[in-house]
């Protein structure tokens, strides 16, 4: 979402995204392996883009998650703690045992005792307000770990549906981001994932900035694919360079999908993926960045670099992804150049997936196709997924995006 007061070069007129809490509830069985929780964070934020336009998607959050009793006691008590009690379990639950990570990301829940400075701008109070919004929902997803929740376009063009879960990790470090905005009176969609790893904050700096920085890109509209890779090569810049006083070293991956009018552009860096379904077959629009792969290995051995066996391929026996963004300590090998396909929306094409490894670990591409084709609802089938995921064994964090296309009954024409 674009920061209030910046004025965008083709200035989009953003779209609010209305969230409606209570549907795509998610029932929680004691007996069922796929609804167990562990402790830790889920960063979810459906941005609310506005504009004085109609709103052209509806985000419709799967708040409907059951929370015990005793978790909305331990969280209430936890926003009223004081800081030198921060470091104290809040309960022997697994669900409430919060790991540190978590207990300092209700930080601000605390401050919130403290009084405000005055305000003095409206768009200042309007951040102020979404700010607080972002942190409720961060203490509500903390205590269970799993959120989903679906969208639809007011004009039918697409709906879709998403499902993030921490699964067996102790913290959560995926991210993703849906965005609907219109420039010079044509619609855009904006679709990703972002998978950190060695910390959340590249991924979550990765949510923030990295669709608001390519709307403002000058060529946007006129060379998309050049404005997708310069885009992504300068949020990384800019990444690391808001890190350059902290000892992090954290990464992340970006699989993105741009829809702009009738045309479909998909970008990314490192091994989450993106795979259509095109007349009913899985097609892969990515190719995963692993050091192994025999173009990347040559490309990092060319600038120095070594790629060897420890457990995985890895560069420099560190890292089990040849493309990322962030990793400082290993920037002059591990690149943020995207690879990009792009599509035309046709009726042959039915529904887009992105999705972090913790998916494509145990699920492949075809497996994935034919859960989605099983469920109508793009939201029922992101949820499956995850929990297909998980119940194969999965043990990283699990993300997906599911899009489906709306075409005409008349003329095959996506509208």
């Amino acid at each position: 979402m674009a920061e209030p007061g910046v004025t965008p070069a083709h200035q989009p007129l953003e779209e609010e995204l209305e969230l409606e809490e209570g549907e795509g509830e998610v029932e929680e069985e004691a007996s069922s392996p796929e609804r167990e929780v562990r402790a830790g964070v889920v960063e979810v934020e459906v941005e609310m883009e506005v504009s004085s336009a109609a709103v052209e998607m509806e985000v419709e959050e799967g708040a409907g998650m059951d929370v015990s009793p005793a978790a909305a006691v331990a969280m209430v008590d936890s926003e009223h703690s004081s800081e030198e009690e921060e470091e104290e379990e809040v309960s022997s639950s697994p669900v409430l045992a919060l790991p540190e990570q978590a207990r300092r990301k209700q930080g601000p829940a605390v401050a919130a005792a403290v009084p405000a400075l005055v305000v003095p701008k409206d768009q200042d109070l309007e951040k102020e307000k979404k700010e607080k919004e972002r942190q409720r929902e961060r203490e509500r997803v903390d205590e269970v770990g799993y959120m989903s929740g679906g969208c639809k376009s007011d004009d039918g063009s697409l709906s879709c549906g998403y499902s993030s879960f921490r699964g067996k990790r102790a913290s959560m470090e995926d991210f993703f981001d849906i965005k609907s905005s219109k420039i010079d009176d044509k619609q855009i969609n904006l679709f990703g994932i972002f998978d950190g790893h060695g910390g959340s904050r590249a991924a979550e700096y990765l949510k923030e900035h990295l669709f608001e920085n390519l709307m403002k890109h000058p060529q946007f509209m006129s060379d998309t694919k050049l404005a997708i890779s310069e885009t992504y090569k300068k949020t990384d810049s800019d990444f690391l360079d808001s890190e350059i006083n902290t000892h992090r070293d954290d990464g992340s991956t970006a699989s993105t999908a741009v829809l702009l009018g009738n045309h479909l552009y998909v970008a990314n860096v490192g091994d989450s993926r993106a795979v259509i379904s095109k007349s009913g077959k899985a097609i892969a629009l990515s190719d995963d960045h692993k050091p192994n792969r025999s173009d990347e290995r040559k490309r990092i051995e060319s600038a120095g670099g070594i790629v060897m066996w420890a457990g995985t391929w890895r560069v420099g026996g560190v890292l089990a992804m040849s493309r990322a963004f962030g990793n400082r300590l290993l920037k002059q090998f591990v690149v943020a150049e995207p690879e990009i396909q792009d599509q035309e929306i046709d009726d042959e094409l039915e529904f887009l997936i992105l999705a972090s490894d913790g998916l494509w670990d145990v699920v492949p591409n075809e497996d994935a196709v034919s859960l989605v084709k099983m469920e109508e609802d793009p939201e029922a089938a992101a949820r499956k997924l995850t929990e297909t995921a998980f119940g194969r064994g999965s043990g990283d964090n699990i993300t997906c995006v599911v899009v489906k296309f709306q075409h005409s009954k008349t003329g095959g024409e996506y509208i």
